[in-house]
């Protein structure tokens, strides 16, 4: 799962409140449960869709609120509402609903601080609770493609309105952690490989490779190396 800073709302080792909103009874109670069994975790309430919600957020001020179905909601509440009175939202949606998700996240004023498919497990879900509020973003993996392909689209399309070079990005500067991820896809090092050795997890350098990608245009591991050599980001 990838996670991006942005800004932390909570220290120590406190649990972490949660609030849950379904659209069924059945997800409410699977996610209540799922709350409730997690050691780092505290339910503090729930509601069945969004009628009343940013009443009861106000009341029970939670660390994180946990959302299945926000975007088939009787109630006709989206995330894109509640954005000031409303805390960190981790979204359980479906795949056709990605591209409306990562809109209601751009925001300016946005509070969705995670995105999950509504196959994520249930691990995947309490990581992303605790990512949420800590101040990450967080994505789950199949999100993270979805971004990457969309974004392959994108520069396609860019290159092929231009002629030759104009139709070319620029190149964005790698952060030191990405630098290092490069040059161990140079050595031709795998995720998990890459993960044991800088003490990180596979989700974290799956984020990284991603940013790489799209701040190098490129599509693979090996353009992306070629470009980093090209550019002198790779220690030869």
């Amino acid at each position: 799962m990838r996670s991006v800073p942005g800004g932390s709302r909570r220290g120590g080792n406190k649990l972490i409140n949660v609030f849950v909103r379904a659209n069924s009874p059945s997800d409410l109670a699977r996610l209540i449960e799922l709350v409730k069994s997690a050691p780092t975790l505290r339910w503090v309430g729930a509601s069945l869709n969004s009628a009343g919600l940013a009443g009861q957020i106000l009341e029970f001020a939670p660390d994180v609120l946990l959302e299945s179905g926000a975007f088939d909601d009787p109630a006709g509440t989206t995330p894109m509402e509640f954005e000031n009175e409303s805390a960190p939202r981790v979204l359980i949606i479906r795949e056709s609903e990605f591209s409306e998700a990562l809109e209601a996240m751009q925001a300016a004023e946005s509070v969705v601080r995670g995105i999950l498919p509504d196959y994520a497990t249930d691990g995947e879900i309490q990581s992303a609770i605790e990512s949420a509020a800590a101040g990450l973003q967080v994505f789950h993996p199949d999100v993270l493609d979805y971004i990457l392909e969309n974004n392959r689209g994108k520069m396609a399309g860019a290159s092929n309105s231009g002629s030759g070079a104009s139709g070319q990005q620029p190149f964005q500067s790698l952060s030191p952690r990405e630098g290092e991820i490069l040059n161990l896809l140079a050595q031709g090092l795998a995720n998990k490989e890459i993960a044991w050795r800088l003490k990180i997890s596979e989700h974290t350098v799956k984020f990284h490779i991603t940013s790489i990608f799209n701040k190098l245009n490129a599509s693979t591991r090996a353009e992306a190396v070629a470009i980093g050599i090209r550019q002198g980001l790779i220690i030869l």
